[in-house]
């Protein structure tokens, strides 16, 4: 607020160093009339009004500057590595509490991409066709993030 202050004096100032200027230039006599009053004061009112108007104009282009920035775009998260139960891996077979559907232990400590992050709560005893196996269980590794490999059909 005390810039705008010191700028309308500024103003006011030279507004009324102009005016006096322009009637000591003049080749008529020192003396001054109700008009002569009238044209100064005029003079340094407009020399105001004119300060005034560039000033408001100064603030409302700042505002529309900084209403207008725009804000750096979000940095992008990067996405864990999918950890992908491989095809290969898949084995199907019974354990006590009936049918179950999962991914070999060995296959998967081969062949997944990932092998140190499979979950150790989601291992399992099966029989299958070629006798005991230890897998891990499908919707186990699911819920723990796992995902089939791509065009992967049971």
């Amino acid at each position: 607020m005390q810039l705008r202050v010191s700028q309308a004096i500024s103003a006011l100032a030279v507004g009324a160093v102009i005016a006096l200027g322009a009637v000591a230039a003049t080749s008529m006599p020192a003396r001054a009339d109700n008009r002569d009053v009238a044209r100064i004061l005029g003079g340094v009112v407009a020399l105001y009004a004119i300060g005034r108007a560039i000033e408001l104009s100064r603030d409302s282009r700042a505002r529309a500057e900084t209403a207008h920035v725009p804000h750096p775009p979000a940095p992008i998260q990067a996405t864990p590595p999918a950890r992908v139960a491989p095809a290969r891996c898949f084995v199907e077979g019974h354990d006590r509490s009936g049918y179950v559907r999962g991914y070999g232990q060995r296959c998967m400590q081969r062949h997944a991409a990932f092998p140190g992050d499979l979950p150790q709560a989601c291992l399992t005893h099966i029989q299958t066709e070629r006798g005991p196996r230890s897998i891990y269980a499908g919707r186990c590794l699911a819920n723990h993030g796992w995902v089939r490999e791509a065009g992967f059909r049971p």
